[in-house]
């Protein structure tokens, strides 16, 4: 997408072209790169791996295929997977998960993508600046419907401006592959029927919590979706059996994992630690980003919170400006009472890499007064949390004057 702006910024390229096999090396490249480091630390600290199909067939004992592994503590994390949804099954060729889109080495013409979370619109993000005619559907009334709904209107308005056709409100209510594509009728807001090339499924998860659910009368118990129930402590039901990661049905991130693996890892020592969710931050990779942490301005007043915000548009800032990234938002939500900040999110360029000091300061409870007073470097996209918190005070410089 930035080389295709280049010229703004006095580059000439002539007819640059995506070679999407070269594109799939290098992300296979990574994936090995990442996987083969993980090994190595393995080896490092002296961990043993042993490959199969595992099964917990007793409080501590493990049997993966002839060999029988028993442990004072097991840790489950086993992860999730895109669920089969009826009417919406994959077919591997022009209905698809996740799982396929990633190894794709080839750009369809059209592409309907069901979903507009996290993964959808991230997919839709990367086909439609591939040049795909994309339509992106949600039967919510809004793209990523777990973000701050202010932030997820100017997304959408953005995602339209781009040529995607995005249908919120609207369902898919049958789908038809055929073998020349798939059409699709739909109901809600926007019906009219559609023929795409392909089709993503980007809604439907599972946790692939066989591994206990197997054995008979372990007494494990798991939700809807198969997600393992554990206390703070991520212990389950069985002594000594913990469970962490998307196995559990909780954040669905990988960093939400590995802070609760820490707790597991420490409880099952012998230590006693517990998890806490308050302050967990995410992003989704779209174009732009949106990132956030806390609760959203929704969700602080549903929890009874007398509610403060501020907010910075990127237009007004001058590192946005050099880098040509203009759009953009900062939001920040305090309480009234104590100006304690109780949720930040972001829309813009670099939106995950900011979030990290506002995660930084909600986990030290800290004020928007505080924000307000931290020097930041100039010129950077860092300055934006600054310049929102003054806003939050009515003392922003860089943004309009509020109506008296």
């Amino acid at each position: 997408r930035k080389l295709q702006r280049c010229s703004e910024f006095g580059i000439k390229v002539d007819n640059p072209r995506l070679d999407m096999k070269a594109l799939l090396k290098h992300k296979n490249k990574v994936i090995k790169t990442n996987v083969g480091g993980i090994a190595a630390l393995f080896k490092a600290h002296g961990i043993t791996l042993v490959k199969g199909e595992a099964h917990v067939t007793a409080a501590g004992v493990v049997r993966v295929g002839d060999e029988e592994i028993r442990a004072k503590s097991i840790i489950v994390a086993t992860g999730g997977a895109p669920a089969q949804i009826p009417g919406l099954e994959f077919n591997g060729k022009t209905v698809i998960g996740s799982t396929e889109a990633l190894d794709m080495d080839w750009i369809p013409k059209r592409v309907a993508v069901i979903g507009a979370g996290a993964l959808g619109a991230e997919f839709a993000c990367i086909w439609n600046a591939f040049g795909v005619e994309v339509t992106l559907i949600e039967m919510m009334p809004s793209v990523l419907p777990k973000e701050d709904e202010e932030l997820t209107k100017r997304l959408a308005a953005l995602f339209r401006q781009r040529g995607m056709d995005v249908r919120t409100g609207t369902k898919v209510a049958k789908l038809d592959a055929r073998d020349d594509g798939v059409h699709l009728d739909f109901e809600g807001k926007k019906t009219s029927g559609l023929d795409v090339d392909l089709v993503l499924v980007g809604i439907g998860l599972r946790c692939n919590s066989e591994v206990v659910t197997e054995t008979k009368d372990l007494g494990v118990k798991v939700g809807p979706r198969g997600g393992i129930e554990v206390n703070q402590r991520m212990e389950t039901g069985v002594p000594g059996l913990y469970a962490v990661g998307d196995v559990i049905d909780r954040t669905w991130l990988a960093h939400g994992a590995s802070a609760e693996g820490l707790v597991a890892a420490a409880n099952a020592t012998g230590g006693s630690e517990t998890m806490q969710y308050r302050v967990v931050p995410a992003c989704n990779f779209t174009s732009p980003e949106v990132a956030s942490v806390g609760m959203t301005e929704a969700e602080a007043k549903e929890a009874g919170i007398d509610v403060k915000v501020g907010r910075f548009r990127y237009a007004g800032s001058g590192r946005a400006h050099a880098i040509g990234e203009t759009e953009g938002l900062v939001k920040i939500v305090g309480d009234t009472a104590t100006d304690e900040v109780v949720g930040v999110h972001i829309m813009g360029a670099e939106a995950g890499e900011l979030i990290a000091a506002a995660a930084v300061a909600m986990e030290m409870e800290a004020t928007v007064e505080e924000l307000a007073h931290t020097i930041q470097t100039h010129p950077t996209l860092a300055e934006t949390i600054k310049e929102a918190a003054e806003d939050y005070f009515g003392m922003g410089i860089h943004t309009p004057a509020r109506k008296r």
